[in-house]
């Protein structure tokens, strides 16, 4: 709500530009987009792992389980990752209670490990979770998790670019 007078100087010209500009919030979502591809068949873009991600990815995945979803489509591809507890938040909807998720252990630090605490609220959803080479740390968590854990593989399906499917 505050303004500040900035000045920006181009190539060409000589004098600085002056703007006032009102400064606000800008809001960083983490789900780019959640929609049905086709019936039965949803799909679900996150960007990044963020404060806010597995609220976005609840409200996104409830909009398309209303629509009928049977089937999602999570894509991380591009994604650097982010807030671990955001993609254990999320592994943990596809999963059975008490399942390993992923663990930290370092020489000065004890292992900690984050299990699944109840049944997912989507464990019985098909699932396809699509990465590349710009997937990394909480995108590579939670793809492994979910392959670790042998998640009926006839339901969930990686799909790696340039590499081939592995299901």
């Amino acid at each position: 709500g505050t303004e500040v007078r900035v000045g920006v100087q181009r190539k060409r010209v000589k004098k600085l530009l002056y703007f006032n500009i009102i400064r606000d919030n800008i809001p960083l979502y983490s789900m780019d987009i959640a929609y049905m591809i086709r019936p039965e068949i949803g799909y679900l873009k996150l960007n990044k792992f963020a404060r806010n991600t597995f609220n976005e990815f609840d409200e996104g995945t409830t909009k398309l389980l209303k629509q009928g979803m049977k089937t999602l489509i999570l894509d991380l591809r591009g994604n650097g990752g982010g807030y671990l507890d955001a993609a254990v938040r999320i592994v943990e909807q596809f999963l059975d209670k008490d399942k390993l998720i992923v663990y930290t252990e370092g020489q000065a630090q004890t292992r900690n490990e984050y299990t699944t605490s109840r049944k997912g609220n989507y464990h019985d959803l098909k699932l396809t979770i699509l990465i590349d080479e710009g997937s990394a740390s909480a995108s590579e968590i939670l793809a492994g998790a979910i392959q670790d854990n042998a998640r009926n593989y006839y339901w969930a399906t990686f799909i790696w670019k340039g590499l081939g499917a592995r299901t």
